[in-house]
């Protein structure tokens, strides 16, 4: 009688063994609580509703993509300096491609993605209401440890460039840089977040040697962080108080 007691203590011990491992298996694949991105100064009558849901962190970059969207365009690269390459993607929502685009900001740490920023301005949406792209160039990129943001357009949108770097555990926009051509003249315009410096560049183009005339003024705004800075907006109020 003694042998099968003992058989059975090894065998529930055993037992027990397993379903520890398997249950220490299902929390290490047990995804984090998800979050909504609620956008402080975003028009809220653009944003669909309810707003897609992301893990706080995850082991593969596919399980931030939430049903009915797809990557549309992504980048790899150290953001905060530590020597392991971070990710960026920008999700676009396969039912409705005039719809806002979300940006997730993934920083890695060992095995596993965490989000710390997500944004629907930093790009806008694909497509219009009538069928054609905004922009006929778009590009996500992470070059020295900045975030850059570039879409490009012969149309009135015309081109855009954003800078953004992580800063005290923030992705900060630093630099804005827009071009536009209009009816006898081109406009750039470069602006410094950080320094307070905003610098515009008229170009006449009835002339035929197209002269310029280049003008900096400072004009300070408050910190722009990512999740709810507007490139766009902002170089138009810009323009509006301090280009003319």
């Amino acid at each position: 009688m003694k042998a099968p007691i003992k058989v059975i203590v090894i065998l529930g011990v055993a037992l027990v063994s397993f379903s520890a491992c398997r249950n220490e298996e299902k929390t290490k694949a047990k995804p984090a609580d998800t979050i909504v991105h609620q956008p402080d100064t975003l028009n809220t009558n653009k944003l669909e509703t309810p707003l897609p849901a992301f893990p706080n962190m995850a082991y593969k970059v596919e399980n931030f993509i939430p049903n009915d969207y797809e990557i549309d365009l992504e980048a790899d690269g150290d953001l905060n300096n530590d020597g392991v390459a971070d990710k960026v993607i920008v999700l676009i929502k396969t039912t409705d491609t005039t719809a806002l685009r979300p940006t997730l900001v993934l920083l890695k740490k060992g095995e596993v993605y965490s989000v710390i920023a997500i944004s629907y301005t930093a790009f806008d949406p694909k497509y219009r209401e009538d069928g054609f792209k905004n922009y006929d160039f778009e590009e996500v990129s992470i070059d020295s440890g900045k975030l850059v943001t570039t879409m490009q357009a012969t149309g009135p949108n015309g081109s855009l460039e954003g800078i953004y770097k992580y800063i005290n555990e923030e992705m900060v926009l630093t630099h804005i840089t827009t071009f536009n051509m209009g009816a006898g003249g081109q406009t750039e315009q470069k602006f410094d977040l950080l320094k307070g410096i905003y610098e515009q560049t008229d170009i006449n183009t009835m002339k035929e040697d197209m002269p310029s005339e280049t003008t900096t003024k400072k004009y300070k705004i408050p910190k722009a962080i990512f999740k709810d800075a507007d490139p766009r907006a902002i170089m138009i109020e810009a323009f509006r108080k301090v280009g003319h």
